[in-house]
């Protein structure tokens, strides 16, 4: 196993190799101010896309003809602004899910958490979802420093009712809980979001990877993420979550490829626009004016649009209009 480092660079040196490689760098100065803010490796998966192509899907290291460093940075800033509010709708849906699953379950038993004979756990995934659900929960519940959790340890002897519960979890935890709650409740809730219960179970799972990227700072814009399970044509013609129907429509795809097309930033957006309005969550248009503000970078094999999953059309339909 090699043990060869890259030699360090200072900051004026990266900003040397940039124009090395080809990149039109402007002010010397501002182009290392960026660099102190941002650091070369974290701008560099902004501009790998504008790396000349090198066959076998790969790239060279010098840049294409009218790579410009100004449109990295407004690239890397609208990614920034575009994780900021995907984060902050996907938290409102999240504190949502969590509220409603408490009240229902608990409606149930509010103990029904330790309970795994009314819950469902019918098939492997949902044992699987149990078992970690179970482990995960014994142990935030254990650790758990919230008031909350310290007054219900002291007045009942530390049994939690789930409403409590919802508020302890991780995400991760809150998706089993959700995934092994009896099937009429999973039923309710996915009715309110306008979707059907095997939608929501992909959904839930698709946006939670979504919101880790932005949680972590990591790039956005043009990520794919799992699969969700889309809307279906039904006998007679009825169309299950007609909004998202018309959206996944404009890919013009065979439906074997929808699910990949709606894997990738915009269709991930599309689904939580949905669910904050189904639900009533809250308002969503600054969501609908970032997606409008995308850059515009005129560099030869550069699609912003595409690189985001962006069809044509996509402001006239009902949802986004």
């Amino acid at each position: 196993m090699s043990s060869i480092v890259k030699p360090f660079k200072t900051y004026e040196q990266q900003v040397g190799i940039l124009r090395q490689r080809g990149m039109l760098v402007g002010s010397q100065e501002h182009a290392v101010h960026v660099l102190e803010r941002v650091s070369y490796y974290r701008l560099s998966g902004y501009y790998y896309s504008f790396r000349r192509p090198a066959g076998s899907g790969r790239r060279s290291d010098t840049f294409m003809p009218g790579t410009v460093f100004e449109d990295i940075v407004a690239l890397y800033e609208y990614d920034r602004n575009l994780r900021s509010i995907a984060f902050s709708y996907f938290s409102q849906f999240e504190v949502y899910l969590r509220s409603r699953l408490g009240n229902l379950l608990g409606e149930v038993d509010p103990l029904i958490y330790e309970d795994e004979a009314r819950c469902d756990l019918q098939g492997s995934k949902r044992r699987t979802a149990w078992n970690r659900f179970t482990r995960k929960s014994e142990q935030l519940i254990r650790t758990s420093e919230e008031e909350f959790v310290k007054h219900h340890r002291e007045q009942y002897g530390g049994k939690l009712p789930v409403w409590v519960v919802v508020e302890v979890l991780d995400l991760g935890a809150l998706q089993n809980l959700y995934l092994v709650s009896p099937p009429n409740i999973r039923r309710d809730i996915a009715k309110a979001l306008g979707c059907t219960d095997p939608q929501l179970e992909t959904w839930i799972n698709s946006l939670r990877v979504m919101r880790n990227i932005c949680a972590h700072q990591s790039r956005f814009y043009n990520k794919l993420h799992p699969e969700p399970r889309l809307p279906r044509v039904l006998r007679g013609g009825r169309v299950e979550s007609p909004e998202i129907r018309e959206v996944v429509d404009l890919f013009g795809v065979p439906q074997a490829e929808e699910n990949h097309k709606m894997c990738k930033t915009f269709g991930m957006l599309t689904l939580l626009k949905y669910l904050m309005d189904q639900g009533g969550i809250g308002d969503t248009e600054s969501l609908t004016q970032i997606l409008k503000e995308r850059p515009n970078i005129s560099v030869p094999g550069v699609d912003i649009s595409r690189a985001m999953g962006i069809p044509r059309g996509w402001e006239e339909t009902r949802l986004w209009s």
